[in-house]
């Protein structure tokens, strides 16, 4: 009895780890994938800046944790990932089916997620296929899980439809097999998978200590074939420690450069190293892209002088800014009469995003941002880019940031409210 209490506690904390980033810190995984997204098409269209570092936050955290200590991020702290554990723990509860997939379906499945990710690379980030814009299922988690608000199901229905249709379906597969989009479709995971080969943590489990028992394959939450296995240096372990609270004989054990330590640390350690490098990252990345743009001020900030940026999806208003900018000479002249102009546009969530634009010179000078009601996450790393771009190209038809199309599409419409009187 002893011995499952203690075994026990290990689960128990990851739970309460769990739930701490599904609360503070859900949109990691998805600004993870807009970051890697951010780096790709900055290298294709050789427009690579230090102003997109602040963009790449989450890649440039997890992707070298990963790397190093494996794919703690999945199993500790990705909330989509998270979600879906909730949603198979209260399906077993309620109707105690599952469904098991044989090895060889399991490993061929399992390179479905290199075909999404394809598939994303080629279709969304390089074409930029319009498909994509109302088919992602994050989007609808973020409107539909939003801690402290109430879930937007009008502008998922009308919006988000196939998006819809894709999460629903996740859901009720996750339900009846345990982390099955993380096996089998998330893209991110096919990253990780690659990224985490060279990892220094591992479960060490020598098969000649092993029973018959199998416990240790049956609690694997991605289906690895742990009875084969002496090393479990698989980039599909996700580092959950089931194994290791399973194992009646304690073979399995979690070692780093194959020193054997204690599981409930390892776990503790990934998760505060994650986020006190995510918000010192966030902190001096941030900084360093305002140092592109010196006139950008922001309302709200932190005593540190940061944007107190959470990548959370609730939202909150009253941010306000300037990005200014000199207009070169080749930039037509004139196409917009000097004054100052007011407008206002959606952004995330249905949120209002209010500007003032200032044309001298026939030129936009100046945008600013009087209030908004987007999420800080996804409009501070909109803000900057559009905004110069705006001043850049004269026109509020500009490229979305990747990870915060809403907050764009809002500043991008605010804009051209404002305008519609300001053409000559």
């Amino acid at each position: 009895m002893k011995q499952h209490r203690k075994k026990s506690v290990l689960q128990l904390c990851r739970l309460v780890i769990q739930i701490l980033f599904f609360v503070f810190l859900p949109a990691l995984y998805f600004q993870t994938l807009s970051g890697i997204r951010q780096l790709y098409t900055a290298i294709i269209h050789q427009q690579f800046s230090i102003a997109l570092w602040p963009q790449m936050t989450e890649a440039i955290v997890i992707i070298p944790v990963t790397l190093l200590a494996g794919r703690f991020f999945c199993g500790w702290m990705c909330a989509f990932g998270s979600f879906t554990d909730f949603v198979y723990q209260i399906s077993q509860k309620l109707f105690h089916k599952k469904i098991r997939i044989s090895e060889p379906m399991d490993r061929g499945m399992k390179y479905l997620k290199y075909v999404v990710l394809l598939v994303l690379i080629i279709a969304s980030w390089t074409l930029n296929a319009s498909f994509f814009s109302s088919s992602s299922p994050w989007d609808v988690f973020g409107m539909l899980a939003t801690v402290g608000k109430t879930p937007d199901f009008s502008y998922v229905l009308s919006n988000l439809t196939i998006g819809l249709v894709i999460f629903v379906l996740i859901v009720v597969a996750s339900a009846f097999t345990e982390r099955f989009f993380c096996r089998y479709l998330c893209p991110m995971g096919a990253v990780f998978s690659l990224v985490s080969k060279p990892k220094i943590v591992k479960i060490n489990k020598p098969a000649g200590n092993c029973g018959n028992c199998r416990a240790c394959t049956n609690a694997c939450a991605m289906g690895i074939p742990l009875y084969r296995m002496d090393s479990v240096d698989s980039g599909e372990c996700i580092d959950c420690m089931k194994c290791v609270s399973i194992c009646p004989r304690k073979n399995a054990a979690a070692a780093v450069s194959g020193k054997d330590v204690r599981p409930l640390a390892a776990g503790i350690t990934a998760a505060a190293v994650v986020a006190g490098m995510y918000y010192t990252a966030d902190l001096t990345l941030t900084q360093i892209g305002k140092s592109t743009f010196p006139s950008v001020s922001q309302s709200g900030q932190t005593p540190s002088g940061g944007t107190g940026r959470s990548p959370g999806f609730v939202q909150s208003g009253g941010n306000t800014g300037e990005v200014s900018s000199s207009v070169g000479s080749a930039l037509p002249s004139g196409q917009y009469k000097d004054g100052t102009y007011h407008g206002s546009g959606t952004g995330f969530r249905g949120g209002t995003t209010t500007v003032t634009v200032i044309v001298s010179g026939g030129k936009i000078t100046a945008v600013n941002v009087d209030s908004n009601e987007d999420s800080p996450s996804f409009f501070d790393a909109a803000y900057t880019a559009v905004s110069s771009e705006i001043i850049s190209s004269q026109s509020a038809e500009v490229d979305a940031v990747s990870g915060a199309t809403y907050s764009s599409k809002g500043i991008m419409a605010a804009v051209a409210n404002a305008l519609q009187t300001a053409k000559v």
